[in-house]
């Protein structure tokens, strides 16, 4: 009964993950546009329910709202991330381990901003880099990638 838990729990958070997944994107599209029609004074898409709040926006408030959402949907893939492994093997080292494997890739991704901020030539380079980064730790692959780690080398033992 116990594996059938487990497949139902994983199923279940793959479901989190793909809905957490599909609003981020709606989001992270719908801002680009607008900044995009700023940016080219065209014709911007409409943006129906909150998301009208960046109908106002500046350019530069747009960027600012876009810094702030990667932060917060990395922070809520994190935490999303640490329940599924916590709860798919009901050990606190193992949620320990998602954060920081997640944190790591987020501080990653920040390096590739500063180092591409000091080193214009590598400018281009980093902002591909970190935002790269930012879409695997904003997806469910870090939490794939530790559960069948988990799951290998309790396999192994």
């Amino acid at each position: 009964m116990k594996k059938g838990k487990n497949i139902l729990l994983l199923l279940f958070f793959a479901c989190c993950f793909f809905i957490l997944g599909y609003f981020r994107n709606y989001i992270f599209l719908t801002v680009n546009d607008r900044a995009a029609a700023l940016v080219y004074n065209a014709q911007s898409p409409p943006m129906n329910g909150i998301l009208s709040i960046f109908r106002s926006y500046t350019y530069t408030e747009l960027i600012t709202a876009k810094w702030i959402l990667t932060f917060l949907f990395t922070v809520i893939f994190t935490a999303l991330s640490a329940f599924t492994v916590y709860i798919t093997f009901r050990n606190q080292q193992y949620r320990t381990v998602s954060i920081i494997f997640n944190g790591a890739i987020f501080i990653c991704s920040l390096l590739f901003i500063g180092v591409a901020t000091l080193v214009p030539a590598f400018a281009r380079n980093g902002f591909i880099m970190s935002r790269s980064l930012e879409h695997f730790v904003q997806s469910p692959v870090p939490t794939i990638v530790i559960v069948l780690a988990i799951y290998y080398q309790k396999r192994m033992n």
